[in-house]
């Protein structure tokens, strides 16, 4: 007689061979190494490279910003001489006859203001605006002349001194925006500055006494002089090297042609990368308010990265390649052996408990397998002793039920046909007589004990037409049955017992209804037969599924001690009842075909 063992009702439902698994792992465990080490490497260099890179043109830029630094210290030094000289400043705020002025412009103030513009790096332009009319202006005339080397007017160059009164600038935007106070220091572009490409250091000129201003110091020089320095060949090709204002104002670029420049914010620590193709360096000039800001193409210094992270992906590659060849043949090896076992264990679980597993070698797949064959011989002992008399004991049970129900309802029914016979009622009487043959004919079945479902619904079918008609069509039944779950097969009798206790102990009417389903649930098979009959209480559903010999019901118990020891413990009879509503038995098990 073949077993059938317990078919699990969750599977996975992405199944993955142990085979690609091991490589998987395999895979994951050599290739993160390599993968993180690479990585590390890759950011190791590049970060080294731009911390280098930036190391080296923040030298470059402060350099460029200390010789800026020092030229502006020259023109406020000048500028300072002048502010800082009590007896110029008493002077200036003086009031002289026609005599006396000549005698002072030309042996104080023009040797003040010379030595005050002779600036050792710089041609600086010092203008001296005074609120006292009784000093007389004194100032150069600008000429001008044509530069053929550069096709365009110049104006004379030099260092150049001169005095004006404060009335010529008191109306200007540019003056009236100065606060003018004893600290006042400013660089701005005023006057033609932006057009002559200069910019001036202005000051006030200070009353010693009042502390009040009485005239301004203006101190031009040309830009291109100032920020000599400042060259984008020194950066390297493709840079750009600028000067601004703190309003982000450009105010002198190297490029032979100014850049549209949309300057961002720029971080504390003078390093802020603009956008992904450039790396941006600040350096603020201490003697003006403004910075020098270098932008250096990050495709400069990257090359050496870029080869390292080249070679890292074809390293990374080779490995991937080697080692999945390596963790394949692993793989492939362990997985056979995994198979031969897994072979065996379906073997097992479809009841062949002859099948015996050989694993040569003496490592633990062999252990695995002699460890397995001794389970199998056990198991196949244990089941013979155990499994297969348990069963045979419930089949002789069943023929025994069999034995004990055939005799009381063959008088029954052949009790029916005799009335039937008497009363004249032929049909009647012929339809029994069939329904008859028909339930004997299939409930023998040959004596086997495993039949389909269609041949166990045709029992019950023909069982409950011989009952109707015995009982004169007060038993209305109704059928709800799911043709895909005929063609699978069950344990042999086991919906008659139920029907024939609702028609025993449930009627309390005239009538009694009955409903038999029989649906899928997943991988189960579930029966159900429910009727409106009188119920019953716990204690009595209790009794009729009890395992021991105690308990009541012995035909309802039985099917249920059939159906696990056939399916498994997870398979058997549920009932539900409730007093005066009816009762609902559920039968479930697998969905099996021997």
């Amino acid at each position: 007689m073949s077993i059938v063992t317990h078919v699990s009702k969750t599977r996975s439902k992405a199944y993955i061979p142990l085979r690609y698994k091991l490589l998987i792992s395999y895979l994951f465990l050599v290739l993160t190494p390599v993968i993180v080490i690479g990585s590390y490497s890759y950011v190791s260099s590049v970060k080294s490279s731009e911390e280098h890179t930036r190391s080296n043109l923040e030298i470059a830029v402060k350099q460029i910003g200390s010789n800026v630094d020092y030229r502006l210290a020259d023109v406020i030094r000048g500028a300072d001489d002048i502010f800082s000289d009590q007896a110029l400043s008493r002077i200036f705020s003086g009031y002289y006859l026609d005599y006396e002025k000549y005698t002072i412009t030309t042996q104080y103030i023009m040797p003040k203001l010379e030595s005050a513009v002779n600036l050792p790096l710089l041609d600086a332009k010092l203008s001296v605006f005074l609120s006292n009319k009784n000093i007389s202006e004194f100032y150069y005339i600008s000429e001008f002349y044509f530069d053929e080397q550069k096709g365009k007017g110049q104006e004379t160059s030099g260092r150049q001194y001169s005095i004006f009164h404060m009335d010529r600038i008191e109306n200007k935007e540019w003056f009236k925006s100065l606060s003018m106070t004893y600290e006042t220091k400013a660089w701005k572009q005023i006057e033609d500055d932006v057009a002559k490409g200069s910019i001036s250091f202005l000051r006030p000129i200070i009353n010693y006494e009042t502390l009040s201003p009485i005239g301004l110091i203006n101190m031009s020089v040309k830009l291109k002089d100032v920020f000599y320095d400042v060259d984008f060949t020194k950066l390297g090709d493709n840079s750009l090297l600028f000067v601004i204002d703190d309003n982000n104002n450009l105010l002198y670029t190297s490029s032979r042609s100014q850049p549209n420049l949309n300057f961002p914010s720029v971080a504390k620590d003078g390093f802020v990368s603009q956008s992904n193709d450039y790396m941006q360096i600040k350096h603020r000039i201490n003697n003006m308010n403004a910075s020098i800001v270098a932008l250096i193409p990050t495709n400069s210094f990257q090359e050496n990265s870029k080869q390292v992270r080249n070679l890292t992906i074809l390293i990374c590659m080779v490995s991937l390649l080697v080692l999945t060849l390596i963790s394949w043949l692993m793989s492939r090896y362990f997985s056979k052996r995994f198979m031969k076992l897994i072979r065996s264990l379906k073997a097992f679980k479809e009841g062949d408990f002859h099948k015996r597993m050989v694993v040569p070698g003496k490592d633990e797949f062999s252990q695995i397998g002699e460890a397995f064959n001794d389970m199998a011989s056990n198991m196949e002992k244990l089941i013979d002793e155990v499994y297969l008399s348990k069963l045979e004991k419930k089949e002789v049970e069943l023929q025994v039920l069999h034995s004990q129900m055939n005799p009381h309802f063959l008088y029954n029914t052949f009790s029916s046909i005799s009335r039937m016979a008497k009363l004249g009622e032929i049909d009647k009487m012929h339809e029994m007589v069939r329904g008859l043959a028909k339930f004997y004919r299939l409930s023998l079945n040959k004596g086997e004990m495993i039949i389909s479902i269609d041949k166990e619904m045709q029992i019950i079918q023909s069982y409950v037409d011989i009952q109707r008609i015995k009982f004169a069509n007060r038993i209305i039944v109704q059928y709800d049955i799911d043709e895909e779950v005929l063609a699978y097969d069950t344990v042999k009798f086991i919906l008659q017992p139920f029907v024939e206790n609702v028609l025993e102990h449930a009627w309390y009417d005239d009538e009694i209804h009955l409903s038999i389903s029989v649906t899928s649930e997943g991988e189960d098979v579930v029966m159900q037969v429910q009727d409106n009959g009188i119920g019953m209480k716990e204690e009595m559903i209790e009794q009729v599924l009890d395992p021991s010999e105690k308990g009541i019901g012995y035909g309802i118990r039985n099917v249920d001690q059939r159906i696990k020891l056939q399916f498994g413990k997870a398979y058997g009879v549920a009932i539900t009842s409730s007093i005066g509503e009816g009762t609902t038995v559920q039968i479930r098990f697998p969905k099996y075909t021997r």
